[in-house]
């Protein structure tokens, strides 16, 4: 089987690539250049796709930087949440993503599209919810021309960030490569989301974070 990874250049990301290679026989990594500050993620994507050794894609959505009242379109910080939902939600966001990588698999004849997300951020994030992906299992079926082959596989969803990185020591991820951080600065903020729960990974694992993120 050959499968599509969505690579954002975190360590869901990383570790569902390297996962995937453990699992399927050909894997391509997918990442987004969406947003207007994402050097950072782009990188670490760029990297991690080279130690992979896999083949990388990287797709354009301009519209998404300017899109408003995205965070994908302005350099505000992302910091909590709001009703629930993380403030680093963008609007329809895997919508498109499952979409494009829907399009590619088509093209490229692979079966999965696989997507790191964890259990934390199925609470924090309306687009990754089991409910959410199975709809759109079903819509590869109704809509694609060989969409019943075709699924959506999230090997994290009941893993937590603390889970995940175990797992990425296990498969050898190269975590000095990997960018967590909400937000585009020359270093990583230590306030957001995504600096948080990886420092408390990285502790509760009682390894050294090479990233050495500091909230």
């Amino acid at each position: 089987m050959k499968s599509i990874v969505l690579l954002s250049g975190g360590i869901d990301s990383a570790t569902a690539l390297y996962k995937a290679k453990e699992l399927y026989d050909g894997v391509i990594a997918l990442t987004f250049d969406y947003e207007k500050w994402q050097k950072n993620e782009l990188r670490a994507a760029r990297l991690i796709a080279r130690d992979a050794s896999v083949k990388h894609i990287i797709v354009e959505l301009p519209f998404y930087k300017t899109l408003p009242s995205s965070p994908s379109s302005n350099d505000a910080d992302i910091i909590g949440e709001e009703k629930g939902i993380s403030l680093a939600y963008v609007p329809a966001r895997n919508l498109v993503f499952f979409g494009v990588a829907a399009a590619y698999a088509e093209v490229l004849g692979a079966d999965i599209v696989v997507t790191g997300h964890n259990n934390n951020d199925i609470d924090r994030f309306p687009d990754v919810q089991r409910r959410f992906v199975e709809t759109m299992n079903q819509a590869f079926a109704l809509g694609l021309k060989d969409g019943k082959n075709l699924k959506i596989s999230l090997p994290f969803a009941k893993m937590t960030k603390y889970d995940v990185l175990n797992e990425a020591v296990r498969l050898n991820v190269p975590l000095e490569h990997t960018w967590s951080c909400y937000n585009d600065s020359s270093s990583a903020c230590g306030k957001c989301y995504g600096c948080l729960s990886r420092k408390d990974a990285f502790e509760k694992l009682g390894i050294k974070d090479p990233l050495e993120v500091i909230a």
